[in-house]
């Protein structure tokens, strides 16, 4: 008897666990093989589409055929059970070996008919257009939810989960609290990345899959992550998502521009006090510095030569500038005492906005969920089609998600606002004094929390401060708070 080897394929997974393609498929290559003189030495089951690439099965039978020459025909089904591409059928040709096509009644071998390869290589094509087509159509689909605001990919971001039934997106109650936190502390500008990702560790942030702690990177590319905001990117193209928000855009924001100034001010090489700190007024590039004499220590600008001459200036005159833009963003006693009682008076009126303001969100939530019983209810009555009630069952839902989350996050957001607030007015207060006994280190953590940028023009320093404390230094230098 001749020996052969048997292919059967099924397009899906869900084909082969309903179990009626791939048994037929072998059944009825055993009948065409006992009817022909075959003898099957071996099996292929391939349950992956034939569209994807490395199909481990096929790959499998062309090593096989590639060094036993005692088999000499493949039996399969039809065309597209086994290939849909013209490399498959040229790397199958190669070996020289017969292909019994069994439902087609097609032998394709060396001392087949030209008629016979003629109308097989149509079906090669017809197969790879049809696999082409298939893909058109996916992406086209696709392209069309993303549009709608539906997130075509399968699994979605930590601090998301897929609600089993509609599949729908919803937030995960356990990781998404953390998240949101995750965001608010590097929203500060205070806190570097390893120090976010400790939080997340202390606060037990983990994978899905694993449970294990999140690393490093991982906390990077989540606050690097639209998705986040609601909004999510789809074949390069960003789209507004009806997926419930973890935090508000400008918060995302807020981290994006947080990433920018930390990639700004980033320390020099040697760990320079103020390297990296500054930006020349004339062509915009970044003060570095250099040591000079194997002790002394210049700044000058790193993009210097046909645009303007060199500058350079010794840490003493830069360290002395720096306590002097310290000192004009230091607030008297009298001042920060006024500040701190107006802003905690401030926090109690909020408080009963709050309150009123909650009182108004939860009516409107009830309210929510009693029209969404009287759709559902109607819906099952038969008096609205599915259609309608998909729709307005997604309109209330997008309503009462907007509600649940302005609900989470009231309280919080009006008292991230006054904690930033008053440390802001803590650290201008105390400033001055900070900077004169910091060490170099700590100088430089102070210059910046207190500026968003600094310019340096004929060697002295233009600073910008930060919006808060901005605000403290224009008081102090027009003297509007004395009048206050």
């Amino acid at each position: 008897m001749i020996q052969a080897v048997a292919y059967a394929r099924v397009s899906t997974k869900d084909q082969e666990r309903e179990g009626y393609s791939i048994p037929a498929q072998v059944e009825l290559l055993h009948r065409y093989a006992k009817t022909h003189k075959f003898m099957i030495v071996h099996e292929f089951i391939e349950s992956e589409s034939a569209g994807d690439s490395g199909r481990r099965q096929f790959g499998e039978m062309v090593e096989l055929l590639k060094h036993d020459s005692s088999i000499k025909a493949i039996l399969v089904e039809k065309t597209d059970r086994l290939y849909r591409n013209f490399k498959d059928q040229v790397l199958l040709n190669d070996l020289g070996i017969e292909i019994h096509f069994v439902k087609d009644g097609r032998i394709i071998g060396k001392n087949s008919k030209s008629s016979d390869r003629f109308v097989h290589d149509i079906e090669v094509a017809q197969a790879r257009f049809y696999l082409n087509n298939l893909s058109e159509e996916v992406k086209k689909g696709q392209r069309q939810k993303a549009k709608q605001g539906k997130y075509p990919g399968g699994i979605v971001p930590l601090g998301y989960m897929r609600n089993p039934i509609d599949k729908s997106i919803e937030l995960d109650p356990v990781r998404s609290p953390i998240i949101r936190h995750l965001f608010e502390l590097y929203s500060q500008g205070q806190y570097s990345l390893t120090e976010v990702h400790e939080v997340a560790k202390k606060n037990g942030l983990t994978y899905r899959k694993t449970g294990r702690p999140l690393v490093r990177s991982a906390i990077e590319r989540m606050l690097k992550t639209s998705f986040y905001s609601g909004k999510f990117k789809w074949k390069g193209t960003l789209y507004h998502g009806d997926h419930p928000a973890i935090v508000d855009p400008v918060l995302f924001e807020k981290v994006q521009d947080a990433f920018k100034a930390r990639t700004n001010f980033k320390s020099g090489s040697r760990g320079f006090t103020f390297s990296r700190l500054v930006t020349c007024g004339e062509c915009g590039h970044m003060i570095t510095a250099e040591l000079k004499k194997g002790r002394y220590v210049y700044y000058h600008c790193t993009g210097y030569g046909n645009k303007h001459k060199p500058i350079y200036i010794p840490e003493s005159k830069m360290d002395a500038q720096f306590a002097k833009i310290v000192g004009e963003a230091t607030i008297p006693f009298e001042f920060y005492e006024f500040l701190k009682v107006s802003l905690e008076s401030e926090l109690e009126s909020q408080k009963l906005h709050i309150a009123r303001e909650r009182d108004r969100l939860e009516t409107a939530r009830d309210k929510l969920q009693v029209d969404m019983k009287k759709a559902f209810q109607a819906h099952l009555d038969g008096l609205i089609g599915d259609d309608f009630y998909k729709e307005v069952h997604n309109d209330y839902q997008n309503q009462l998600d907007a509600i649940s989350y302005r609900l989470a996050n009231l309280r919080e957001l009006i008292t991230e606002k006054f904690d930033d607030a008053l440390k802001s007015i803590e650290l201008s207060h105390r400033a001055e004094s900070l900077y004169v006994r910091a060490k170099s280190n700590q100088k430089r953590e102070l210059l910046l929390s207190v500026l968003s940028s600094c310019q340096m023009k004929n060697g002295t320093l233009y600073p910008t401060y930060n919006n808060l404390i901005g605000i403290l230094v224009e008081g102090k230098q027009t003297g509007l708070w004395r009048r206050r």
